[in-house]
């Protein structure tokens, strides 16, 4: 049977928790978790004396941040359905059954108490008119940006399964009232299924409430967040990787000649050749390194009939390629080392607003170590492997960091021994990147989370420039579209949960420096300029290179 926790985010709940326990249908929850958000009056006292399984916060951290509290316990504890009830009596806690029924059927992923669905009627039972109103309103304008039909989206009273809550950022969220606001439009443009249940709903002199500032405050917050996200991702995720693509070829780059060629894939044996090999000759050991100027020199590009996984045609033997990293030396990878460290943090940012079970981080191909060095900094029990020797020995040498060298391939690790597998720019550069990501699989925690960069051929940039893209490089074996790499993580045993574009910024001397003379006049106009003004340039907007996140299924469903 599913474990059921009810979470209660607690403030001045003393007059009223009692009551609101007693209430609760005996038998529906396995176990409640109170978090107390710095009360000045006996919330905890009285929790404790009921039994609750209490967490104090010794300092205020609001209503969001209260709730990411809540949910993070639940998870620790190993629940499969966690309830969110208000220890205020406001909702009432007899409406817990019908909330997770569709949950425990198998038709939701995420539910929501609705006051103004036919049970109950808010302003006879107390409601205020301006909330009445601003909640008919808001949750109308909310369900035209979402292409949803609720009724009521500002409800407390929810339930969410395991799965959508490691497959939700909510540690993104805001730590005030909007926090509800920003979940639920994500669960909905995310793909989750979400389900409103009717309830009846009271007010009373000791229910919480905002006043009418903050209400105005959340409501404008509410809309903007709902309008941004839709035009990002579409009404119900149209357009978001996460949920649009399916298992399905990838868009067809041209019609060339057929080249008899197993697919890393599918299997599938028929690919055709999309752009020929525009350089010729040995391969030197400078253009696999990270910063490497030899741009849009390629060996032939060939796209796969049956699925559309795109990858080079190599000239050398994957150990030659593997003996070529092993040697390679790039004192140029400092550089831009700010840079670099800001767009770390942007990452281990993003990946620690998802759920991990703990601080077991591992990160393959980690050239001098820096990343690990920014999440060692952060907390994060991290080390990594690189097959370059000199980048191995300046790792150890300038940040201390714990990194080996070596290949993915030569890995042994534990089962469940990471709690987070990193991998930044490096999936494009594996001989068989499908089978290293099988290789990862079990050694992530049933909670852990894989998270990726690598080349975009779904991006603008990639579009516009078609067979002269920059990043078709004789060290990039693969390019990856919306559509092939999620069918990659699903046949590794992956469920990708987020798809962004990476926020990049370097020093026009350092983009001339990766353009050089192969980018012809354009190189060598940009290096000239480079040599009157240096300003740091945003290029991330270009889409060449994508952040994903993914979860082991057995995690996230």
């Amino acid at each position: 049977m599913p474990k059921i926790i009810i979470t209660m985010p607690a403030y001045r709940a003393a007059d009223t928790l009692a009551k609101t326990v007693s209430d609760i249908p005996a038998g529906v929850a396995d176990e409640l978790i109170l978090v107390d958000d710095a009360s000045p009056d006996d919330t905890v006292k009285v929790a404790r004396s009921l039994g609750i399984k209490v967490h104090v916060h010794p300092e205020n951290r609001g209503y969001g941040g209260n709730q990411k509290t809540c949910y993070t316990e639940a998870l620790r504890e190993g629940a499969d359905v966690v309830v969110l009830l208000h220890p205020d009596y406001q909702y009432d806690p007899k409406a817990v059954p019908l909330l997770i029924a569709p949950i425990l059927a198998g038709d939701a992923d995420m539910t929501f108490g609705s006051r103004f669905a036919g049970l109950g009627d808010p302003a006879a039972g107390g409601m205020p008119m301006y909330r009445v109103i601003g909640n008919r309103i808001t949750t109308t304008i909310e369900n035209l940006f979402l292409g949803s039909r609720f009724t009521d989206m500002h409800s407390g009273l929810r339930a969410y399964t395991r799965e959508c809550l490691l497959s939700t950022p909510f540690r993104r969220y805001s730590n005030d009232f909007f926090f509800d606001s920003q979940f639920i439009v994500d669960a909905v443009l995310s793909g989750q299924r979400v389900v409103e249940v009717p309830i009846p709903t009271r007010y009373t002199k000791e229910s919480s409430s905002i006043s009418v500032l903050r209400s105005l405050k959340y409501v404008t917050q509410s809309l903007l967040y709902a309008a941004k996200q839709s035009l990002r991702l579409g009404r119900r995720g149209k357009r978001s990787p996460v949920t649009s693509v399916k298992i399905e070829k990838g868009p067809s780059l041209g019609t060339g000649s057929s080249v008899e060629r197993e697919c890393i894939l599918c299997a599938g044996h028929r690919q055709e050749l999309v752009y020929p090999a525009n350089v010729t000759g040995e391969v030197p050991i400078e253009e696999f390194s990270c910063t490497t100027g030899a741009l849009a020199q390629h060996d032939d590009i060939v796209q796969c009939r049956r699925c559309g996984l795109v990858s080079s045609v190599p000239t050398l033997a994957p150990e030659d390629i593997v003996e070529n990293y092993s040697r390679v030396v790039d004192e140029a990878y400092l550089q831009e080392e700010l840079a670099r460290r800001e767009l770390f943090g942007w990452i281990l940012d993003a990946m620690g607003d998802y759920h991990t079970p703990g601080r077991r981080l591992i990160e393959i191909g980690s050239n001098m170590g820096l990343f690990l060095h920014v999440a060692r900094n952060r907390g994060w029990q991290a080390r990594g492997i690189e097959p370059s020797k000199w980048a191995v020995e300046q790792g150890v040498e300038r940040y201390g960091v714990d990194l080996k060298q070596g290949t993915v391939e030569d890995l042994a690790d534990e089962p469940k021994s990471a709690d987070v597998v990193v991998m930044l720019d490096v999936l494009e550069h594996l001989s068989d990147p499908l089978d290293a990501l099988k290789k990862l699989r079990p050694m992530l925690a049933d909670d852990g989370l894989l998270v990726l960069s690598t080349v975009n051929l779904s991006g603008l940039h990639a579009r516009l420039r078609d067979g002269n893209w920059p990043w078709f490089i004789r060290s990039h074996l693969y390019y990856f579209s919306e559509e092939t790499l999620h069918a990659m993580l699903v046949h590794a045993g992956f469920k990708l949960v987020e798809w962004a574009i990476v926020p990049r910024s370097f020093h026009l001397s350092y983009i001339a420096h990766r353009a050089g003379e192969s980018q012809g006049a354009l190189g060598r106009a940009i290096k000239k300029a480079s040599e009157v003004i240096d300003p740091k340039l945003p290029v991330g907007w270009l889409g060449d290179i994508t952040f994903i996140a993914a979860r082991p299924v057995d995690a996230a469903g």
